[in-house]
Order: structure tokens, then C-alpha cells, then sequence
């Protein structure tokens, strides 16, 4: 498994961009945030949000983003919860892919919600969570594209 300083500075830039953006719709009290994806194809760089019924829905469109619209990077960021010492935090989660790396990375940020006496509070830094495969990566299909499929020695 990758870490995240493994990531490309450009992807690292992104992410700081979505994570910058999701916590200032939460310091202004947008609860539930609807999901976004910060899109960057060649020099071009769009928001897009998943409004749907969902939290699968938007994780679907999230995917779909990156096959259909053949992306340089995709930074997704929804609504969930992050636990610590037992303790149960509200939270954004960003996964941040590069189509030319074999993971998608994830991160999570912690925040206490505004309310009607408290104000918004960030909660610490953010958080790497560790990665999960990138199916849609160029590196693993080039080289699944170029690797020729040799029978097992068994099979004459």
C-alpha cells in the first residue's frame, strides 16, 4: 500500500483545493453536503455535483466521471463519519484519484457542524486513510496491454 506522500504533486494540489472547499460549505452550514467531484481534464478544471438519493448513487457517478470523461484527475468528496479512541466524528471523505497511479487515495478531515450556539470547528489535520486500487489506471492497463498471457507450464 501506498502512503500519501507516494501521490504526485499536482493530485496533492487538487486535493488541497477539495478539502479547502468541502470545509468552507461546512463552515457555512451546508448539512448534508452534496457530494462534488473536483474534475481536472488537461488544463481544465470543473466542479461537479452528485445530487441523488444515495450516498451509492453519487459513488457510482463518481466512477462513472472517470470512465466516461477519460480524466487527468477526479477528487471526490462526500459526507461521512470518522471514529477515534471510540469516539464517533462527523467528517468529510475525499478519495483522489490520478489516472497515472494504481491507487486512489483517501482522506478524511474531522469538523464539528455549525449549529444554532456552537460554531464550526475543523478537528485536527486531515487524515490519510490508506488507499484502495485504481481500476481505471493508465500504468495498469498499459501493462496489463503489453504483458502477453503465457499458459502455466502445465498446460502444454
Amino acid at each position: 500500500m501506498k502512503h500519501l506522500q507516494d501521490a504526485s504533486k499536482e493530485l496533492m494540489e487538487h486535493l488541497i483545493f477539495a478539502l479547502h472547499h468541502s470545509m468552507d460549505l461546512k463552515r457555512d452550514g451546508v448539512d448534508p453536503m452534496i457530494p462534488f467531484a473536483v474534475v481536472i481534464k488537461d488544463a481544465n478544471k470543473t466542479l461537479k455535483a452528485f445530487a441523488g438519493d444515495t450516498p451509492e448513487y453519487a459513488d457510482y457517478m463518481f466512477e462513472k466521471t472517470i470512465k466516461d470523461e477519460d480524466t487527468d484527475f477526479v477528487i471526490y468528496a462526500s459526507d461521512s463519519y470518522l471514529t477515534t479512541d471510540g469516539k464517533k466524528y462527523d467528517a468529510v471523505l475525499l478519495k483522489a484519484y490520478d489516472k497515472n497511479d494504481i491507487e486512489i487515495y483517501l482522506v478524511g478531515q474531522k469538523f464539528k457542524p455549525k449549529s444554532g450556539s456552537d460554531n464550526f470547528e475543523q478537528i485536527g489535520n486531515p487524515g490519510f486513510l490508506g488507499t484502495v486500487v485504481n481500476n481505471f489506471s493508465n500504468k495498469e492497463n498499459s501493462a496489463n496491454k503489453n504483458s502477453t498471457k503465457k499458459k502455466p507450464w502445465w498446460k502444454l
